[in-house]
C-alpha cells in the first residue's frame, strides 16, 4: 500500500475499530480507552498515516494557522520573541505567517487584512505606532488576537509585554549608584508606548536621585544601529556624559560601533547600558551589561494567551489581560565607576 493511499479507513481496519474510534483518538474528541488507543496509535505508526490539516480544518471550521506580525525581522530581539510563538503553535499543530510590518500602519493594516482572507485562526501582533484603528478592526471582526512586546494603553485587548519603566529605572539606577549622573539616553520613536515608559522610567531613577533631568542628553536613535551610532556620537561631541543607555538592542550596537570609531575605551572612558541580553552581549570584550527582557517568556506566553482563545471558540474575554514580564539586570564588564578624569 502506498503513503498516498493510506486513508482513515486503513488505519481502522489495522487497528481493528471504527473510523470514528480513529478520528477520536487523533482529534481527542470523546473518551477512548487506553487499550484502544495504544492499537490506533500503533496502527498510524506502522502506516505512516499523517491525517490531513485541510480535512481537520474543514471539519473543525479552522485553517490550523495564525499570523504573526512583527515589524523588523531582522532584530535579534523579536526572532527570539518568534520562537516562544513557535512553541506554543507546534504544541497546538499549528503552522506560521510571518509578516514584516516595518511599524508601518499601511502595511500593519493590509497584513492584517491578508490573514484575514487566509482565515488564520487567529494573530498575534507587535503594533505599530499609530496602529490601534487597524487593530481595533480586529475586535469588531471578532478575531482572536494578542498584542505582543507593545502596550497599546487603554485598549481592551490581551497583551503581553515586558515592564520597560522597571527595567530602564533599574539601568539607570545601576548607573547612578556606579557614580554616574551625565548618563545619556539612546530612545526609539516616542510614539511608541515602550520607548514613553523607558524615558519615563530614565526619568524617575534621576528624580529619585536628586539628578536634574537634562533634555540635550536624551536623542531621538530611532531603533536602529545607523541612528545608534550617529546618537552616540552626537552626545560625546557635544555633551560631558560618564554613560550611555541605549534603550533597545539595534541602538546599543550602534552605540558600541560609534565608541569603537572614536577610539573609546569602555568603561574606563564611558560606560554603556544595553537592552535586551541576545548573543553577542556575552562574548564582546568586555561584555556588555543590558536589560534582559526575556522575549522567549513574552513570545511564550502570547501564544497561550491566543491558542487558549481558539480553542475556547471565543475571541473576548470578560477581562483583557496585562501581563508584564519583568525584566533582570545582568551586569557585566561594559560599566564602571566614571574615572577621575570624567567625574571633572
Amino acid at each position: 500500500m502506498s503513503k498516498q493511499a493510506i486513508t482513515i479507513k486503513d488505519v481502522a481496519q489495522r487497528a481493528d475499530v471504527s473510523i470514528a474510534t480513529v478520528s477520536n483518538v487523533i482529534n481527542g474528541t470523546r473518551f477512548v480507552s487506553e487499550e484502544l488507543q495504544k492499537r490506533v496509535r500503533a496502527a498510524i505508526e506502522e502506516l505512516d498515516y499523517r491525517p490531513s490539516a485541510i480535512g481537520r480544518g474543514l471539519r473543525k471550521g479552522r485553517t490550523y494557522s495564525i499570523g504573526v506580525l512583527l515589524p523588523d525581522p531582522r532584530n535579534q530581539f523579536f526572532q527570539i520573541v518568534a520562537q516562544g510563538i513557535e512553541e506554543q503553535a507546534e504544541l497546538h499543530d499549528h503552522s506560521i505567517w510571518y509578516c514584516n510590518t516595518r511599524d508601518e500602519p499601511s502595511r500593519e493594516r493590509e497584513y492584517i487584512s491578508m490573514m484575514e482572507g487566509r482565515g488564520v485562526d487567529g494573530i498575534i501582533i507587535a503594533p505599530s505606532p499609530g496602529g490601534r484603528d487597524s487593530i481595533r478592526s480586529l475586535q469588531e471582526r471578532r478575531v482572536p488576537f494578542v498584542l505582543v512586546v507593545r502596550q497599546i494603553e487603554r485598549f481592551a485587548a490581551d497583551q503581553v509585554f515586558a515592564d520597560s519603566i522597571t527595567g530602564a529605572y533599574e539601568a539607570t539606577r545601576h548607573l547612578i549608584a556606579l557614580g554616574h549622573q551625565q548618563i545619556g539616553l539612546l530612545t526609539g520613536v516616542r510614539e511608541i508606548q515602550t520607548f514613553k515608559e523607558r524615558l519615563f522610567g530614565y526619568q524617575k531613577a534621576l528624580q529619585d536621585h536628586s539628578i536634574p533631568f537634562e533634555a540635550a542628553l536624551v536623542v531621538d536613535a530611532y531603533s536602529h544601529i545607523k541612528e545608534g551610532c550617529e546618537a552616540t556620537r552626537h552626545l560625546l561631541e557635544n555633551t560631558d556624559i560618564t554613560a550611555v543607555f541605549a534603550t533597545n538592542y539595534p541602538m546599543t550596537l550602534g552605540a558600541l560601533k560609534c565608541i569603537r570609531e572614536m577610539q573609546i575605551e569602555y568603561p574606563g572612558e564611558i560606560s554603556l547600558i544595553g537592552f535586551d541580553d541576545l548573543d553577542c552581549t556575552s562574548i564582546l570584550h568586555p561584555p556588555l551589561t543590558v536589560v534582559d527582557q526575556k522575549p522567549y517568556d513574552i513570545g511564550c506566553m502570547a501564544g497561550k494567551l491566543l491558542f487558549d482563545k481558539i480553542e475556547s471558540g471565543s475571541s473576548k474575554r470578560q477581562e483583557s489581560q496585562l501581563i508584564k514580564i519583568p525584566p533582570r539586570i545582568v551586569v557585566r564588564g561594559s560599566t564602571a565607576e566614571p574615572s577621575p578624569r570624567q567625574r571633572r
